[in-house]
C-alpha cells in the first residue's frame, strides 16, 4: 500500500437502475447545517498491512461527506417512493427539510467486493416495486445524534454498489471500472459514491431544533458482507442545524480537503452568485457562458448552477437547482431545457471546476 493509500485509509453510492461504470448512478424557512473543520479520523480506522487475506475492506470517505453537505427543502407527494415502507426516509408528505450528504465508500482491502447480478435468485438483493429495480439492502445507516440520543435517522439505504471512482493511485489498481448496477461490486482500490441527488440520500430534519449535532454514517452494520475489518465502518461529522451557511454553496471550502473530492458540480462550497436574470414564467430557458454553443463565453474551466431565488431559504444545492453543468463543449458550461419559474427570475451561481483555479464566465440567458 503506498503512502497516499495509507493516508486515505484513515478516512471514513451507487446508482439508480441502469448506471454504467464510473457514473453517479417545502414552505417556510428551512433548517440548515454546516460542517466545521475536518474531524480527526476514527482511532480504529487503520487496517494492518500484515493482514493479507483476500477480502475487501470498506471504509467511509470523510472528505466527500463534508464537501457535499447541505440543506434543501423539497415537496413530496402522498405517493412518493420515499414514503413507501421499503424506503421510509421522510416523516410525511409535503414540504420537508432535508440534510443532504454524499457517501463515498472505498474498498481498501486485498480483493474485490462482489455482489453479482441483481435477481430474485441472488440473496444479496431485494426487489423494490416502487422503483421497479433491485436494491442491496442495509448497506448504510444514517443518524443525526445528540450525545446518546438519535434525533433523526435515515433509512438504512438500499444501494447499487459499483465502481464510481478510482480511489487509490497505484499501478496494482485497475484503471477501468468493472462493476455497475447490472453486475454489482467494488473493485479493490475503487470507491462507490452515492451522490446527494439520489433518492433517500439524506436525513429528514424537519422540526429538528437548531443546535450542534453529529451526523453518523455506519456501513455494513449487520456484518453481512465479510471484510478484513469492521472497525473502520463508522464516521461522525459535526453539523449545526440552524446555521445559514449551507443554504447556499457560497461558503469557503475547508482548506484541508483532498483535491479529488472538490472537482465537479456536486461540490457544495466555493461557488459565487454571479448574476440574477429576469425571465417570463413558463418559458424555456438556456443559460451559459459557452462560446461553442453560441451563448456567452468563458475562460479557464468554470461550471454553473441555475436556481430559483424564490426557492425556500433561497438555497441553491445541486439537488434543488433548476439545472447545472460543468462542460457542455470544451470546458465551457451551458444549461438548457429548463423553465423559468413562477418567480420570474433565475439566479446563476458560478464556480471553478478545479477548486482554486482562475476562470471567467461571461453569462448570457436566452428565452426560447
Amino acid at each position: 500500500m503506498n503512502l497516499r493509500a495509507a493516508a486515505l485509509a484513515l478516512l471514513v453510492a451507487a446508482c439508480q437502475g441502469g448506471k454504467q461504470p464510473g457514473g453517479d448512478a417545502g414552505n417556510g424557512t428551512p433548517d440548515s447545517a454546516v460542517a466545521p473543520d475536518a474531524p480527526g479520523p476514527p482511532a480504529d480506522a487503520v487496517v494492518a498491512d500484515a493482514d493479507t487475506r483476500p477480502l475487501p475492506d470498506l471504509t467511509i470517505g470523510g472528505d466527500r461527506l463534508r464537501v457535499d453537505l447541505s440543506v434543501d427543502v423539497k415537496d413530496f407527494a402522498t405517493d412518493a417512493c420515499e414514503l413507501d415502507p421499503q424506503e421510509d426516509c421522510i416523516g410525511g408528505p409535503g414540504a420537508r427539510t432535508l440534510l443532504r450528504f454524499a457517501v463515498e465508500t472505498p474498498n481498501i482491502g486485498n480483493a474485490d467486493l462482489l455482489l453479482g447480478t441483481p435477481s430474485d435468485s441472488n440473496e444479496n438483493f431485494v426487489y423494490s416495486a416502487c422503483h421497479d429495480h433491485y436494491h442491496y439492502e442495509g448497506y448504510a445507516g444514517f443518524a443525526l445524534v445528540d450525545g446518546s440520543e438519535t434525533v433523526a435517522a435515515g433509512h438504512k439505504q438500499a444501494f447499487c454498489l459499483l465502481d464510481s471512482e478510482r480511489y487509490i493511485d497505484d499501478p496494482s489498481v485497475a484503471t477501468d471500472g468493472m462493476y455497475w448496477c447490472g453486475y454489482q461490486g467494488i473493485q479493490r482500490g475503487w470507491s462507490d459514491v452515492y451522490h446527494t441527488r439520489l433518492g433517500c440520500q439524506f436525513i429528514d430534519v424537519t422540526g429538528v431544533a437548531p443546535g450542534s449535532y453529529l451526523l453518523r454514517v455506519v456501513l455494513n452494520q449487520a456484518e453481512t458482507l465479510e471484510e478484513l475489518s469492521y472497525d473502520n465502518n463508522q464516521i461522525e461529522v459535526p453539523v449545526t442545524v440552524g446555521d445559514p451557511d449551507l443554504l447556499t454553496p457560497t461558503e469557503d471550502c475547508p482548506a484541508d480537503l483532498e483535491a479529488r473530492v472538490t472537482r465537479g458540480s456536486h461540490r457544495e462550497c466555493g461557488w459565487t452568485l454571479q448574476q440574477t436574470f429576469d425571465c417570463t414564467p413558463g418559458r424555456e430557458l438556456r443559460v451559459g457562458c459557452s462560446t461553442c454553443n453560441g451563448i456567452g463565453s468563458c475562460t479557464g474551466d468554470p461550471m454553473i448552477r441555475v436556481c430559483d431565488p424564490a426557492h425556500p431559504g433561497g438555497n441553491c444545492t445541486e439537488p434543488g437547482a433548476l439545472g447545472y453543468n460543468d462542460d457542455s463543449c470544451s470546458e465551457c458550461p451551458r444549461v438548457k431545457d429548463i423553465d423559468c419559474p413562477a418567480s420570474g427570475q433565475v439566479a446563476v451561481y458560478v464556480g471553478a471546476a478545479e477548486l482554486g483555479q482562475d476562470y471567467g464566465c461571461n453569462l448570457e440567458i436566452r428565452e426560447l
